[in-house]
């Protein structure tokens, strides 16, 4: 049953879609190679030296001689770097290129991962044992090495120095530096850490901005132990991923969802987390992290990695659900351990940072619009959700500068949609508004609503103030509108909502009854609708006694 599920799934998602096979990249996550890759020199589908024979198994893998790097741009600590490699011998520019890698040049104040993972400072997002260990490495105290730019990155070149001891890193080619910073990363997957050097490597050898179609890194060998593997086993066949374009690596770190209704996929929790890409996707992929999520997505929207099946649970939450900490929504799932029906996606970067990538927000809204559609979860701010706002006791993450308007706005638009709120708040600008006369009063007493509340006015035989849901349709053609109240007894049975298209005409008017169906949306009606922005207009007219509720309108 499982298999044929599965099978029914990718099909169906490959119509959705009208791509080719699961396992290739979609069109709206770049084709290109995103990062240097260690390739091995097994590869038989790739040109690399030496040819795939028993005398290559005796090589490692370094990159290619890089005597010059790249002209990276300014960033606001290249004084810093400067000094720091001069002063411990370490190439600045490898400092700099990690520095990118670990944080994009921001002073960051992490906090405690999952699994009991430290929080991650400075520029370097030194973290643990390595903070505490570069700090007296570089003799300045643990609490510097956490604030202060030049003692946190002069901490992370001791360190870096500290694991080239031993190693051949004389000469002009930056290469030669490869082992150190594999141990300089802390991280124990050994791809994880393969993935670190090559990030690292590309940002050297191409820049910080990698453009589409840069070559990833060409890798030469040198000699090695002698191996008895076989140098040349057969490839394993690609795993298809439940989203197109993501890359599987598989965490051991899950079980099986439970049965009946509690096990059904309702939401999706949303994390930051609190490091950099590499060590993010290797942590929970490690069995003694303890901790896992269904996918993590790269700073800059480049690649994103699956590590559970959406069918599975994934361990990415330590809490209960609590609906008084969502709105008052779902509130039969209350006490019900979080992970049983959501699924996580972590996002590399820190809930202290000040702005996330609009590429990373965009790539991110279409994994979670491809999972709502998957799961039939409504793509609102109650069941799209922060961990932070779950788990407020310990966790604060995506954190307070997470774009939650324009990632709501980003998922409906990605699934061919435009909500618009009852509060401007809530709307994309560029796509949706709304105008509420003084005399609607803004609540949230009553659950079921879209966004953070909802409006209501009492009927009046002689109202003309309606509230005015305006929308901005891109392509001439048929629209399915729709609308959504929260139900009572005091509402009316006779909502009014005209339909207006953008050149003035009324294209449809609509008496619902808002005494039921609460917390749903409700169609309207399907009109052809022009380019530009059409309305909805909600009146409050009708005989005295009831109330009109105005909460939100769906165009698609």
């Amino acid at each position: 049953m499982i298999l044929a599920s599965s099978s029914h799934r990718r099909l169906r998602r490959r119509r959705l879609r009208g791509r080719g096979r699961t396992g290739s990249r979609p069109s709206r996550v770049p084709s290109a190679v995103l990062v240097a890759v260690l390739v091995p020199a097994c590869d038989r589908g790739s040109p690399v030296e030496p040819p795939c024979t028993t005398e290559a198994a005796s090589t490692a893998l370094v990159p290619a001689p890089l005597t010059t790097p790249a002209a990276l741009p300014a960033s606001p600590f290249d004084d810093e770097f400067r000094a720091a490699g001069a002063e411990f011998g370490v190439p600045a520019a490898m400092l700099k290129a990690l520095g990118w890698v670990e944080t994009r040049w921001r002073m960051v104040e992490g906090e405690d991962g999952h699994g009991g993972l430290p929080a991650a400072y400075g520029v370097m997002a030194l973290r643990g044992e390595r903070l505490e260990r570069g700090a007296r490495l570089a003799a300045v105290s643990v609490a510097a090495a956490r604030r202060d730019p030049a003692a946190n990155i002069r901490a992370a070149a001791a360190l870096l120095a500290d694991e080239a001891r031993g190693l051949d890193v004389d000469g002009a080619g930056l290469e030669r530096w490869a082992p150190a910073v594999a141990r300089f990363s802390g991280i124990e997957l050994p791809a994880g850490r393969d993935d670190y050097v090559g990030r690292a490597y590309a940002v050297l050898r191409d820049g910080v901005a990698r453009a589409a179609g840069s070559p990833s890194l060409r890798l030469v060998a040198v000699p090695a132990s002698s191996s008895s593997a076989d140098p040349c086993p057969e490839p394993s066949p690609p795993v298809e991923t439940d989203y197109p374009g993501a890359i599987w690596r598989a965490s051991p770190n899950f079980n099986e969802r439970p049965a009946g209704e509690t096990g059904v996929v309702h939401m999706v929790i949303i994390h930051t987390c609190e490091g950099a890409y590499s060590g993010c996707w290797s942590w929970l992929a490690n069995e003694q992290s303890g901790v896992s999520s269904h996918y993590v997505v790269e700073e800059d929207g480049r690649e994103i990695t699956q590590l559970v099946r959406e069918r599975a649970r994934a361990w990415h939450i330590a809490a209960r659900y609590d609906c008084s900490l969502n709105h008052g929504h779902e509130c039969w799932l209350n006490d019900v351990q979080s992970n049983h029906f959501t699924i996580g996606i972590e996002h590399a970067g820190f809930a202290s940072q000040p702005s996330f990538p609009a590429d990373q927000i965009d790539v991110s809204a279409s994994l979670v619009c491809d999972i709502s559609r998957e799961h039939a979860i409504p793509r609102d701010p109650q069941h799209i959700v922060a961990h932070g706002q779950l788990q407020p006791h310990n966790r604060t993450d995506p954190g307070p500068n997470w774009p939650w308007t324009e990632y709501i706005g980003a998922i409906q638009r990605h699934c061919g949609e435009i909500v618009v709120d009852d509060s401007d708040a809530e709307n994309v600008a560029a796509r949706a508004a709304v105008e509420a006369p003084a005399d609607w009063t803004h609540t949230r007493a009553t659950p079921g609503y879209y966004g953070r509340g909802y409006r209501w006015a009492s009927t009046s035989e002689s109202a003309d103030d309606p509230v005015v849901f305006r929308f901005r349709v891109e392509s001439a053609g048929e629209h399915l509108v729709e609308a959504r109240w929260t139900a009572g007894d005091n509402r009316t049975a006779r909502a009014r909502y005209a339909v207006v298209r953008a050149d003035g005409t009324v294209a449809g008017e609509v008496e619902m009854d808002q005494r039921e169906g609460g917390g749903a949306w409700h169609e309207l009606g399907r009109w052809d609708l022009p380019a530009g922005w059409n309305e909805v207009r909600l009146s409050r007219r009708g005989d005295a006694g009831a109330v009109v509720v105005a909460d939100a309108i769906r165009a698609r």
